[in-house]
């Protein structure tokens, strides 16, 4: 267990400052977007206004006012960026170990004990990240939207309320259970990769390649192939459809995990 706590605090500390510069950055461009979307929404109006010689009423009803919605449009893509970024990391959590200088992977793989460890700790640094990535993001609303109202005039506000877009609206329902479910899933992802990174070290060119498309399509079959099954045989029950893919889920989750581990421990070699 120490060693596990020790390794999950290197395997941190070694990628910080990266982290906290994405997450700043990808910040900053949130805040930055609703700003520039409430100073362009004034001087359409004022300009509609100069040119059209109306009132700022009847310039409004002609452009329309302005939602937290509309300006925080953007946010979605932010994430999605943020969502790559974090898959990308989680490929290189794995490879800088073996690419850089110091051939760091050698001193892992040689520390005395289990090779579980090392496999958990990389794991539990992208929980970390990612459900870091998740409160920082909400918290980032939070701001936008004290600095959207703070900025736009209350006549051209729309609404006083916090309305998010139907995307930002299925990451953020700030229900427990669906927050759960998306961090399940996210860090499934994060084990898939793993494992397809361990494949290809394990095995290496063409032969590693193979084994990886042969994972990919087997993931795509046992998913699709049941739901499709479960859909013509009709003979369950929408929850009972919903228990048979979580199961399978869950297997298929533990099954990655357990075959990260023995690539980790039989194949993967100093």
């Amino acid at each position: 267990m120490k060693q596990y706590l020790m390794l999950t605090n290197e395997e941190l500390k070694r990628s910080w400052k990266i982290i906290v510069s994405v997450v700043l950055a990808l910040a900053s461009i949130e805040i930055l977007t609703v700003v520039g979307r409430v100073i362009y929404q004034e001087r359409q109006v004022r300009n509609y206004m100069s040119d059209a010689k109306v009132t700022e009423s009847e310039a409004l009803r002609s452009f329309g006012k302005l939602s937290f919605e509309q300006a925080s449009s953007y946010f979605s893509y932010v994430i999605m960026i943020g969502i790559v970024l974090v898959i990308l990391y989680a490929i290189q959590i794995w490879y800088r170990d073996w690419f850089g200088e110091s051939k760091y992977i050698y001193r892992l793989l040689l520390l005395p004990g289990g090779r579980t460890k090392i496999f958990f700790a990389k794991w539990t640094s992208l929980a970390l990240v990612i459900i870091s990535f998740i409160g920082l993001q909400w918290t980032v609303i939070q701001l936008s939207y004290a600095i959207f109202n703070w900025l736009i005039k209350d006549n051209y506000r729309e609404s006083s309320s916090l309305v998010l877009s139907d995307t930002l609206k299925q990451l953020y329902t700030m229900n427990g259970m669906d927050l759960l479910v998306f961090i399940i899933l996210a860090l499934f992802i994060v084990s898939f990769l793993f494992l397809l990174v361990l494949l290809e070290r394990s095995y290496r060119k063409a032969k590693g390649l193979l084994f990886i498309v042969l994972e990919v399509a087997a993931l795509f079959t046992i998913m699709m192939g049941g739901l499709y099954i479960i859909e013509t045989l009709n003979i369950f029950l929408r929850h009972e459809t919903a228990g048979i893919m979580v199961t399978i889920f869950v297997l298929y989750f533990a099954y990655t995990i357990w075959k990260s581990l023995r690539l980790l421990k039989w194949k993967i070699s100093v």
